[in-house]
């Protein structure tokens, strides 16, 4: 497995890839963005794409987003719901995170089945939203 970070010039090369991505973790979740602004914030390098690949093919990616001493998880999909490239993809982003001196790694999700599988990443709530 390869984790592979994609610099600006290159973005557009993969964003048919990553695109759909999104595009499924938003028919899942009511996320408040939309693949235009993760984009945009990769382009603007406020955020920073690393796609996933076995075997030289595409099989998910993780937007990161750096917040000072936190590393916000924007997004993350793959292909099939593949547990070990999870894992693998959380280990290489604690190091990328450790080599940043980054104090804290945190994401966000509607979904349901994040609270028990969080706690077992690791992972503690720290808030809770009510809107208004």
């Amino acid at each position: 497995m390869e984790f592979r970070y994609i610099p600006v010039d290159k973005l557009r090369d993969w964003w048919p890839s990553v695109r759909p991505g999104l595009d499924k973790i938003k028919t899942r979740s009511p996320e408040n963005w939309i693949p235009e602004d993760v984009y945009t914030d990769c382009f603007n390098q406020k955020a920073m794409l690393w796609i996933i690949l076995e075997n030289n093919h595409f099989v998910g990616f993780f937007i990161l987003q750096p917040m000072g001493e936190t590393m916000h998880l924007w997004a993350a999909w793959t292909l099939e719901n593949n547990y070990q490239i999870v894992e693998s993809g959380l280990k290489y982003i604690k190091d990328i995170c450790r080599q940043g001196n980054v104090k804290y790694l945190t994401f966000s999700s509607h979904r349901q089945g994040w609270q028990r599988r969080a706690k077992q990443l690791g992972f503690r709530p720290k808030q809770w939203i009510c809107e208004v």
